[in-house]
């Protein structure tokens, strides 16, 4: 049996396009009539579809739904996480006029675009992941509290994005037009290759760790020689200390959030605290600044809630922690 969301996805964006066969109209008639909130799916899918023919050319939007649609596909047997009426408005949207914004991992973020200057923006929120293909083909994922922006149609000499956050990309190959990421600090630059990048404003650290090929890195202000990484390397810059350091890492502990995993192994509690905030989307105060000390190694999985990484917590420790609301202290 279809997987129903994924497989009324597909008879929408089929029938705004006009590729819709008459069979496929007639079930789409048939699941719009069940319920209003069917019908309100479909006519604000309608208006979003009518409004994105402004921004990309005909040949653009059937190349990108057509690549959209078979990843579509390929998900169609598998089980998918209930989603909100807006989020499958905008899946739909995706698969008919974006080249990216479509949700295929565990969450899809916000979305926008600017009609002026042709850009788009794709957010990840607190406590959420979201994975999205851009128009090249290169796949990013997009860690809690980020968020990517870049020109829809990657135009020009570059394929340039600008990150605030952190990101998993796997970038397409074209050696005639690199690929670069754009932080607020920090630059990096790729033809082809799989790279993880932390670079959340407010957070005193930028961080580049390469998994596959070979990335370039430089700070934005040009105070220091570029630095070119191997595979299996991290690239850390102290804001404060305005100083970079480059080692040898396991890489699977800075990119085990792509499957749903917070991997530490001798990590600070600040460290800790940065993350749990982020994922779960509260605040963490101490009532002694001396717990900044310990040192913690451990995982947690983002479908845990926050009870079970603070029970974790105290299992290994004196620490107690009480809560209210969103808030949380540790003592």
């Amino acid at each position: 049996m279809h997987n129903e969301q994924n497989y009324i996805d597909l008879l929408i964006a089929n029938y705004l396009s006009g590729e819709a066969s008459q069979a496929e109209r007639d079930e789409l008639n048939r699941w719009i009539g069940e319920s209003p909130a069917n019908k309100r799916i479909f006519e604000e899918t309608q208006q979003i579809w009518a409004k994105s023919q402004t921004y990309f050319a005909a040949p653009e939007i059937s190349s990108d739904r057509e690549k959209i649609k078979d990843q579509i596909i390929q998900q169609l047997s598998k089980p998918t996480k209930t989603v909100s009426l807006s989020t499958w408005i905008y899946r739909v949207a995706a698969i008919l006029a974006l080249p990216v914004m479509l949700g295929i991992g565990w969450y899809l973020g916000s979305a926008e675009i600017s009609s002026e200057m042709q850009m788009c923006e794709v957010t990840a929120l607190k406590g959420q992941v979201s994975k999205c293909v851009l128009a090249d083909g290169t796949e990013v994922w997009l860690n809690a509290g980020s968020t990517l922006k870049y020109d829809a149609a990657l135009k020009g000499n570059l394929r340039e994005v600008n990150l605030d956050g952190e990101a998993y990309f796997k970038v397409s190959k074209n050696k005639h037009k690199p690929f670069v990421v754009t932080t607020e600090y920090a630059q990096i630059k790729v033809f082809g290759t799989i790279f993880n990048l932390k670079a959340y404003s407010g957070e005193n650290k930028v961080e580049t760790t390469l998994e596959e090929g070979s990335v370039v890195f430089s700070l934005n202000e040009g105070s220091t020689i570029p630095v070119e990484l191997k595979p299996g390397e991290q690239v850390v810059y102290n804001i404060s200390e305005k100083k970079i350091t480059v080692g040898k890492v396991e890489t699977y502990l800075h990119t085990a959030w792509t499957d749903g995993k917070f991997v530490f192994k001798d990590a600070d509690l600040h460290t800790i605290i940065q993350e749990l905030e982020k994922l779960y989307d509260v605040r963490i105060h101490l009532d002694n600044d001396s717990l900044l000390k310990l040192h913690f190694r451990g995982m947690f999985e983002y479908e845990q809630n926050i009870f079970s990484a603070l029970e974790a917590l105290e299992r290994t420790t004196n620490m107690k922690y009480r809560m209210k609301g969103r808030d949380i202290w540790l003592e």
